[in-house]
């Protein structure tokens, strides 16, 4: 009797340890955050390593300006610097304050559109099919003088935002009227930016407006965000063509004095190249050259029309060459000649140029479009690898701006921006190549979670720092009202 009552309770003590077993097996799977669960506080009491914990499948960092894909990578984020990056085995979910885990997705570092003009999304779609000429002296000026305001402005940088967010892009450069309103809404919004006051020969509508000069409203925004983490103040004189040059030298001494970036379109059209040559006798690369214009602080954007000798001038002065394709194609502008700039190892960054000559700010169709652009154009389908146009939307677009040591990768102690893109298409499968999948395939709704700074502005494919619903419904107010003004 005393022998059967033993073996019940052994038998009784071995069924509890295998429940215990089982119990533990499940926890450490859900803390492992297996399959599709959502993104939860972690209720543990182990002390938090981690604000922010992704378990990404796939990745790429663009790690040393690589574009690699990465299996089952984890990325631990503390404040606003990445702080671990390394295999997912080797780390407990319970570590996180927040921890994201999802079958099907990739982290990318956040992209970088490095030109572009924010507001201009409240001029889209209302000057189509022009040469860049008419389209500018004919649309875009007049309309601007008419609609233009630091309301107006604030307005359009705040749809622009949204869309930015959407797209998986964290930081711009920027170039506009009104800074002020822009450099606040980008705040607000959580986002990274360089902005930049344009300046022109002839009034303009901030100097209308606002009744002070241009070096005056530069000073300000200078001093107010000089210590800012995500918001950098920079100079842009236009263009040659809207520059004399005396605005071209005082933008060159302004920003060398302040230490801030400088950018310029340049050499966009050949009608811009006929008038550089009939008014200044060269070239608008080799003149802006001739001014000491071009630094590793300066931007050229566009560069299609250039020589090779135009080429070395801005290779010799460590410039950065912004490459935007979808606008070229539109205004029929024409194609940079990315292969030999990267072949000199200029840096070549990727652009959206505005809203109305691209009519969207995403880099994914700006990667699309200028790979096969470059592979058309020089009749080469191996120009421009998938790889090469991703690593022109990250590490060079950082590289251009300067700011390669703290953004452009997903690398331990740099600034925690990454974006998670959801591959659960049909559009997306079978997933034979992640980073033609990303720059072929991808249009860039796909992006569902976004972080700047370390701080998530989507999550789930839904925006968590701006009203959507209220900036649409303000935008459309401001269409009903305007665009009967336009002619």
């Amino acid at each position: 009797m005393k022998k059967k009552l033993r073996g019940k309770l052994r038998n009784g003590r071995g069924q509890q340890q295998v429940r215990r077993r089982q119990l533990q097996q499940r926890r450490q799977l859900q803390g492992q955050g297996q399959g599709q669960g959502k993104q939860q506080p972690r209720q543990t009491s182990l002390a938090a390593k981690f604000d922010l914990g992704f378990r990404s499948p796939w990745a790429v960092t663009m790690a040393g300006g690589k574009a690699a894909v990465e299996r089952d990578i984890f990325v631990g984020i503390r404040g606003e610097r990445i702080a671990a990056v390394r295999p997912a085995q080797a780390t407990d979910s319970r570590l996180c304050k927040k921890f994201f885990a999802k079958n099907g997705m990739v982290l990318l570092p956040g992209l970088i559109n490095a030109h572009t003009h924010l507001p201009m999304t409240l001029l889209r779609g209302l000057a189509e099919d022009l040469p860049l000429e008419a389209w500018l002296h004919d649309k875009i000026f007049p309309y601007e003088a008419l609609m233009l305001s630091p309301a107006s402005v604030r307005l359009g940088t705040q749809l622009a935002a949204l869309e930015c967010v959407r797209f998986g892009t964290t930081t711009v450069n920027d170039m506009y009227y009104f800074v002020a309103q822009e450099c606040e809404v980008w705040d607000s919004v959580g986002l990274r930016g360089v902005f930049a006051q344009q300046f022109f020969a002839n009034p303009t509508p901030e100097t209308l407006a606002l009744g002070a000069d241009y070096e005056a409203e530069f000073w300000r925004l200078h001093r107010k965000y000089a210590n800012h983490p995500r918001i950098r103040i920079g100079v842009a004189p236009h263009a040659v063509y809207t520059c004399d040059e005396k605005v071209l030298r005082q933008a060159v001494s302004l920003a060398k004095k302040a230490g801030v970036p400088l950018q310029i379109h340049a050499a966009e059209t050949e009608a811009e190249v006929s008038l550089s040559i009939s008014r200044y006798g060269m070239r608008p690369v080799e003149y802006l050259h001739h001014l000491g214009f071009w630094s590793p602080q300066t931007v050229c954007v566009h560069g299609i029309h250039v020589t090779p000798q135009e080429i070395e001038m801005l290779r010799q002065s460590g410039a950065g060459v912004v490459y935007n394709p979808d606008s070229n194609a539109k205004l029929a502008s024409g194609v940079a000649r990315v292969p030999e700039m990267m072949a000199l190892s200029i840096p070549v960054a990727l652009g959206t140029d505005g809203s109305v000559s691209k009519n969207d700010l995403s880099l994914f169709s700006a990667m699309n479009v200028g790979a096969k652009l470059q592979k058309l154009f020089h009749q080469d389908p191996a120009l421009v690898k998938a790889a090469e146009i991703l690593r022109m939307a990250t590490w060079d677009g950082a590289r251009a701006l300067g700011m390669a040591d703290q953004i452009g990768s997903i690398e331990e102690g740099k600034l925690a921006d990454l974006i998670w893109v959801d591959f659960q298409y049909p559009h997306l499968q079978p997933v034979n190549d992640v980073i033609s999948h990303l720059v072929f395939s991808c249009q860039g709704l796909e992006v569902d979670t976004v972080v700047c700074h370390g701080r998530v502005l989507l999550k789930e494919k839904k925006w968590t720092t701006i009203d959507a619903s209220d900036v649409f419904a303000r935008v459309e107010a401001f269409r009903k009202r305007v665009k009967p003004k336009l002619t």
